[in-house]
């Protein structure tokens, strides 16, 4: 008895110390990512910032928490659970590979001509890209992997025989349901911030021109916050963010959007621990005093500014562009601020409540994939796969059109995000009742109408 129990706990003994280690490792490197990112000092990060370490702890232990829950299975609930995360990982791993391997592709010959080590700099990018590759594939291959394993289960009658123990499809599915949540979380996770860091990522590093030095090319970034605009000639790369910024011009602008005042700086430092800027050889323009006194600049070999723009913000302007590239937390913060235009709230409001929305639509494809992948007549199951395959491409097409609806503000973000996952639940219903009852929906519907069991 006690080794049958060290047997069941020893997975889950290997992946709770894994999942330890991997948590000390990468929760001190995102608290440390977090001082370059978020605007202000630790201590006054918002919530929604500070959930960025407990989650990515979390998605450390999500596999200790996979193997508790099948140390506690039964015989039965262990071989379905063996066979659906072994097709799972299979579908994940080659369409995970023939996305990478298109994508290098597609981008070798950038990577050849604008670094000076393409292989190592190839590795790094393409290591920031697998969250945002993982959030684009996981709700499809969780599908793919559910139905080749019952097809594949199916197709052998082992559900049949399992069903003659007196269980039904869906107490049998559910090893599936527990494993296909828990792939869920890591996918929402994911989208948290990670998927959208990926693509900023993406956006910097291949739109990225080198200039005749080999050094980053300049950038404007603004800063609405501060009425400010940053023109840095020599800025500091995506991969060293706390190097100085050389060769800048920073204008401040009043509430009006006047110009008030400039500087000019041979150099900016910022300090991480006191959330300052030290601006070196700076010439200091007072455009307001300079209408009565054309002369008015002065000369400071050194300058501390308490400017609130961070280095990761001004070398990364996209993060206020591309929605795609904003985390979640970045999103609730932007229309918590209500700052922008109403379109432009309205964008953010719909695809926030699309990515908690996408994160359910894991489990809807789950379920719409049990009973197109099983059955019990001698017909094959192929039919009943394409189907499901159509509809879930047809699902790509409804997360665009709602949210688009959401957008333009024809309908409420919460319901123009959520249509999809509703609609496919009532569709999964409709395939399980015609295709698992025995016999045609038209049947199955009269014998309801009758009273019939």
């Amino acid at each position: 008895m006690l080794k049958e129990l060290m047997q069941r706990g020893l997975p889950a003994i290997v992946l709770f110390a894994f999942g330890t280690l991997l948590a000390l490792y990468l929760v001190p490197v995102e608290l440390e990512q977090m001082q370059w990112e978020v605007p202000g000092m630790p201590e006054s990060y918002p919530i929604e910032q500070m959930c960025r370490p407990v989650f990515l702890a979390l998605l450390c232990y999500l596999p200790f928490l996979g193997a508790v829950g099948y140390s506690f299975m039964g015989t039965m609930d262990r071989y379905m659970s063996r066979n659906f995360i072994s097709y799972f990982l299979m579908c994940t791993g080659i369409l995970l590979l023939i996305y990478i391997l298109a994508d290098f592709t597609d981008n070798m010959e950038r990577f050849r001509s604008r670094f000076d080590d393409p292989v190592i700099q190839a590795l790094r990018f393409y290591g920031s890209q697998l969250p945002m590759f993982l959030y684009q594939i996981l709700p499809y291959t969780l599908m793919m992997g559910t139905m080749w394993c019952l097809s594949k289960l199916s197709g052998t009658c082992e559900i049949t025989g399992m069903m003659q123990s007196g269980r039904s499809l869906l107490r049998l599915c559910m090893p599936v349901f527990f494993f296909s949540v828990i792939v869920a979380m890591i996918y929402g996770i994911f989208g948290f911030h990670w998927a959208p860091n990926g693509s900023l990522y993406r956006q910097i590093i291949l739109k990225q021109q080198r200039t005749e030095d080999g050094s980053a090319p300049p950038i404007i970034y603004r800063s609405d916050t501060y009425n400010r605009i940053w023109r840095v000639g020599k800025p500091s790369t995506i991969a060293n963010p706390g190097a100085p910024l050389r060769q800048l011009v920073i204008e401040q602008f009043d509430d009006d959007s006047r110009l008030s005042r400039q500087y000019t700086a041979e150099q900016a430092v910022w300090n991480k621990q006191e959330s300052t800027w030290t601006l070196h050889n700076v010439y200091i323009r007072n455009i307001a005093k300079a209408y009565e006194r054309p002369q008015d600049e002065q000369f400071e070999a050194e300058l501390v500014c308490d400017f609130g723009e961070k280095p990761y913000q001004i070398i990364s302007p996209g993060a206020g562009g591309r929605i795609d590239a904003m985390g979640t937390s970045m999103l609730y913060e932007y229309i918590k601020s209500g700052a922008g235009s109403r379109e432009d709230r309205a964008k953010k409001r719909t695809e926030w409540h699309v990515r908690i929305a996408r994160v359910f639509s894991c489990l809807v494809l789950v379920l719409l994939a049990i009973p197109s992948s099983v059955t019990f007549q001698r017909r094959g199951t192929m039919k009943g796969i394409g189907i499901a395959v159509v509809l879930a491409a047809f699902m790509l097409f409804l997360y665009r059109v709602f949210p688009a609806l959401g957008e333009a503000g024809i309908i409420q973000a919460w319901i123009s995000a959520w249509i999809p996952n509703v609609l496919y639940v009532f569709v999964s219903i409709y395939i399980f009742r015609k295709n698992l009852a025995h016999r045609s929906f038209k049947e199955w519907l009269q014998a309801k109408l009758k009273g019939e069991s």
